[in-house]
């Protein structure tokens, strides 16, 4: 019969079963101490100024998108306003809105220092298109807080009137 020499001695030696079992405890907490600790950081590759510009790029994209529906829907009518210097003022601000509108849209059709797909090519290009949206849209929104402070109010369609007109 063959047996493993090392196996006989284990299984024979009653004296290193104590010293065994506490190294076995003291490597198994020691374990467990060291899968605590925050090691997907250190592991973990650091995000690339890409992709937080494509991160920005597709939050902006989706800005111009919901301020897009308010200047769709938004609508101002005389009998709304008592004084038709204010009802000027409104026309007057959601010019300037639209203005605004266009000029963010044309800035996400061009798409510089992205692609098609909204991948960076250019991080500079990139970066001056997310800067000058986000210009915009603080243009936008400054807009529609003054109109939202004049005396009369603006209405909106329901988006379903939005949608009807959209689709003839």
């Amino acid at each position: 019969m063959n047996t493993n020499r090392l196996y006989v001695l284990a299984a024979n030696d009653p004296r290193g079963g104590l010293f065994h079992s506490k190294l076995f405890m003291v490597a198994l907490i020691m374990a467990i101490l060291v899968s605590l600790l925050p090691a997907a950081s250190v592991f973990a590759a650091p995000a690339s100024a890409a992709n937080s510009l494509k991160g920005e790029w597709k939050d902006k994209i989706q800005n111009i998108r919901a301020e897009s529906f308010f200047y769709q829907r938004v609508r101002v009518y005389p009998a709304d306003f008592e004084d038709l210097s204010e009802l000027a003022r409104a026309h007057e601000l959601l010019n300037n809105y639209g203005t605004a509108y266009r000029a963010a849209q044309t800035l996400i059709f061009n798409h510089a220092g992205f692609d098609a797909n909204g991948q960076v090519i250019n991080e500079i290009d990139a970066n001056k298109t997310i800067k000058d949206v986000a210009d915009y849209l603080h243009t936008m929104r400054g807009l529609r807080t003054k109109l939202d402070d004049l005396e009369g109010k603006y209405r909106m369609l329901p988006l379903e009137a939005i949608t009807a007109v959209t689709s003839q």
